[in-house]
């Protein structure tokens, strides 16, 4: 991204990225049937990886090493996946909007009110959107369990990278 373009939206490193996609879960989680929340909470949860790799994990060898990533950025998006289970969920998300994969969208539903979902599942009483899971086990998993825990993903990871100091912090508390 031209670093001109970032200044103008008020992005200049992972940091602010980061304080975007806690303003994105927030949204979300204050309407959680919203599928326009959903989305940009899922494409800003998705680009995170960019903003790490261009703003310190690219250019810093020793880091990468420690963590075992190589030197492409696609390599970086493996690990992720490999370390976070709901990081390739929001990248599918994410390319969904991007390119009408609509297959992708068969797999979400919207639950509505009460009696709605399993029980603890989603805000009471109200409808949210979930994933179907499609398993004997556990059909529905509501989208907020998902997007908190790539939110929290990315939160360890910039702290566990050495740019943890000061971070931002949303309305919906996290849990750890």
């Amino acid at each position: 991204m031209d670093d001109e373009l970032a200044k103008m939206f008020d992005l200049e490193n992972a940091r602010d990225f980061y304080a975007k996609l806690l303003a994105e879960f927030d949204d979300f989680m204050g309407d959680q049937s919203s599928a326009r929340h959903a989305m940009n909470c899922a494409i800003t949860a998705h680009h995170m990886y960019d903003w790490v790799w261009v703003d310190f994990l690219r250019d810093d060898v020793a880091l990468r090493a420690r963590l075992g990533i190589g030197n492409r950025l696609s390599e970086f998006a493996s690990w992720c996946e490999e370390k976070s289970a709901w990081f390739a969920v929001v990248q599918q998300i994410s390319n969904g909007t991007k390119h009408f994969i609509r297959k992708n969208a068969e797999s979400f539903e919207e639950i509505g009110g009460f009696g709605g979902g399993g029980f603890g599942q989603g805000p009471f009483g109200e409808s949210y959107l979930a994933l179907d899971m499609q398993t004997e086990h556990a059909r529905y998993l509501p989208l907020s369990h998902i997007f908190e825990a790539v939110v929290r993903f990315w939160r360890d990871i910039l702290i566990e990278c050495g740019h943890g100091a000061d971070l931002p912090s949303g309305r919906t508390k996290l849990s750890d």
